[in-house]
């Protein structure tokens, strides 16, 4: 008999320590109002960060139209034109071809390399903001182009230098949507011209300034490397009358535009 209870006293010993453990471990700590108040505010204002938060990242996505919203124009009709196409509207392109310059001996021309450097200024895109076809079509050339001849003996020889600058307004036929059209030109300038005759070792220099008129057409290239940047190229045939004289250009230019 003392041995059976011996037995059971063991064993209620060995069970107790592991039933006391579960308890310990399944009661927790006694939340005081307090507390749940503090945490539930905390969680609050932590939604509120996150929401202002996912609100301050649309808002800096959408700034541009926000701003858009707010500049009305004297209709109070609210402009979004620079949205769908932010450019300047402004180009810098380098030029070069085949410059037929009128040949004073008679032939149709004396046939050189033109260089030169045109920029290029989309006046439509600040004066015509809602009106596509203005807005698209409507560009001015401010452009400098050289050419040089020599012709002679050794003992007479000439040496001519000319400098075309002109400024000249321009309407291109826009091909649908695409960043490609035909544009029609026409405007002036002045060419300064430089001449030397070398006779024997002598030489006199001649120098002089002539009214020029520009006229033209050719095909545009406008096609996008960024949402801000453009490449821009052409191919032209150009007149260029100076005084009694018809010059013509044949070329191309290439560059970018803002």
């Amino acid at each position: 008999m003392n041995t059976w209870l011996k037995a059971c006293l063991a064993g209620s010993l060995l069970f107790t320590p592991v039933a006391f453990a579960q308890s310990a471990d399944d009661d927790d700590p006694y939340a005081y109002p307090e507390e749940e108040a503090d945490r539930a505010q905390q969680k609050a204002q932590k939604d509120d960060d996150d929401a202002y938060e996912r609100r301050r990242k649309l808002v800096d996505e959408t700034d541009e139209f926000r701003e858009a919203a707010e500049a009305t124009n004297d209709d109070g009709f609210r402009g979004m034109s620079r949205l769908d196409d932010p450019n300047l509207g402004v180009a810098v392109e380098l030029v070069g071809g085949l410059l037929l310059i009128d040949s004073a001996r008679g032939d149709f021309s004396d046939n050189k390399p033109g260089l030169g450097v045109r920029a290029t200024w989309e006046f439509g895109r600040t004066f015509f903001t809602e009106n596509a076809t203005l807005r698209e079509g409507l560009f001015a050339d401010l452009r400098w182009l050289y050419g040089s001849l020599s012709d002679g003996t050794e003992f007479i020889k000439g040496d001519t230098r000319l400098h075309y600058f002109t400024l000249a307004p321009a309407w291109l036929f826009q091909f649908g949507d695409s960043p490609f059209g035909l544009f029609l030109q026409a405007g002036g300038g002045l060419a300064y011209q430089n001449t030397g005759i070398t006779v024997g070792e002598e030489e006199t220099k001649v120098n002089g300034l002539k009214p020029v008129v520009q006229y033209g057409l050719g095909l545009r290239g406008r096609p996008a490397l960024s949402r801000n940047l453009h490449l821009t190229f052409r191919i032209e045939a150009m007149g260029l009358r100076r005084g009694y004289a018809n010059d013509f250009f044949l070329g191309g230019s290439a560059g970018v535009g803002f």
